[in-house]
C-alpha cells in the first residue's frame, strides 16, 4: 500500500504549474530531498533559463550491471477558471468512492510518489537494484515557449549509456481490468521486442501488450523522452491510469487499489530487470 498519504498529500499541496516558480522550486525540492535521502545524487539543471528546470538523479544500483532510465514530471496541469470540482479544493487530497481526487494525481504526481516509496523499499531490502538515471521535468504540461527539457535529456541519455527507458505512467482498461503494458521502439522490429514480454509477464498482472507510445499532450518532438530515445532503445510504459482519471480537467482522479498495485509492481520489474544477465532484445 502507499504508506505515507500525509507525504502524498503534502506533495499534491505544492502548486507546481506553470508561472509558478514557487511553487515549481517547492516541487523540485520536496523530490530530491526524498531520492537524496536514499542515495540518490540528484542535480537540477536549466534553472537559469527556466522557473520550471529538469531534476537529473543518479544512483549506481545494486549487484546489477544493468542500466535504466525513469522518466517523470512534476508539474501538474493549471486549474481552469471554468472547472468545478466536487470535493472542494483541487490541491487537497480527497478519498472517496475507492479514488483519489485531487489534481495531478494521476498526471503525474501519484504514479511518481508511489514509484518513490517502491524504490525506497527495494533499497531498504537487500534484493537487487539497476543502476539508476532518473530524469524529472517541469515543463510536461508547458503548452508554449521554449522548453529546456529536451536538450538537458539529450546530453544526459547520451552519457548514461542505458537503452531501456520507462515512461511516466501507463494504463488499466476500465471495462475489463486488464493491464496495458506499452513496448515500443525507434528501430526495432516487434519481433525483438517480444523478448521483453516475459519480463513484464514477471513483473505485472498479465498484462496485455501494446506496442506503442503513450499518447503525447504535446506532440512526440515536443517530448524530452519519446524525442532523444537511442536508435535502439526499448520503451516501457505501465501505471495505475484508467479512462477515469480525468487528467487536464476537473475531478482528476485514480483507483487507489491499482496505485497500490503500480507500487508494488515498479518495485518487482527493478528487482525482476536487476537480475537480467543481459538485455533480451540483444
Amino acid at each position: 500500500m502507499i504508506t505515507n498519504t500525509d507525504k502524498l498529500q503534502e506533495f499534491i499541496s505544492i502548486p507546481s504549474v506553470d508561472n509558478h516558480p514557487y511553487g515549481n522550486k517547492q516541487a523540485i525540492d520536496f523530490v530530491s530531498t526524498f531520492l537524496s535521502t536514499i542515495g540518490f545524487d540528484c542535480q537540477t539543471e536549466g534553472a537559469s533559463r527556466t522557473d520550471q528546470p529538469v531534476l537529473v538523479c543518479r544512483h549506481p544500483g545494486r549487484n546489477s550491471n544493468q542500466k535504466i532510465v525513469i522518466y517523470g514530471h512534476y508539474d501538474v496541469a493549471p486549474v481552469g477558471v471554468n472547472e468545478t470540482w466536487k470535493y472542494g479544493d483541487p490541491f487537497t487530497l480527497k478519498e472517496t468512492e475507492g479514488r483519489f481526487f485531487c489534481r495531478g494525481i494521476a498526471d503525474n504526481k501519484g504514479p511518481l510518489w508511489a514509484r518513490l516509496e517502491a524504490v525506497a523499499e527495494l533499497f531498504d531490502g537487500e534484493a537487487p537494484c539497476p543502476e539508476i538515471l532518473w530524469l524529472i521535468q517541469g515543463e510536461e504540461e508547458v503548452t508554449s515557449g521554449e522548453r529546456v527539457a529536451k536538450e538537458i535529456f539529450s546530453h544526459h541519455i547520451e552519457r548514461f549509456g542505458g537503452n531501456l527507458f520507462i515512461e511516466e505512467t501507463g494504463f488499466n482498461n476500465i471495462d475489463t481490468g486488464a493491464q496495458i503494458a506499452f513496448l515500443w521502439s525507434p528501430s526495432l522490429s516487434q519481433e525483438a521486442l517480444r523478448s521483453w514480454e516475459p519480463l513484464l509477464q514477471a513483473s505485472l498482472n498479465k498484462p496485455l501488450v501494446e506496442y506503442r507510445h503513450l499518447n503525447k499532450f504535446n506532440g512526440i518532438e515536443a517530448c524530452p523522452l519519446l524525442g532523444n530515445l537511442p536508435d535502439k532503445a526499448v520503451y516501457i510504459g505501465f501505471g495505475p491510469n484508467d479512462r477515469l482519471h480525468q487528467i487536464h480537467r476537473e475531478n482528476e482522479s485514480l483507483n487507489i487499489e491499482r496505485l497500490d498495485q503500480h507500487k508494488k509492481q515498479f518495485k518487482e520489474f527493478l528487482s525482476q530487470y536487476a537480475r537480467v544477465s543481459c538485455n533480451p532484445s540483444e
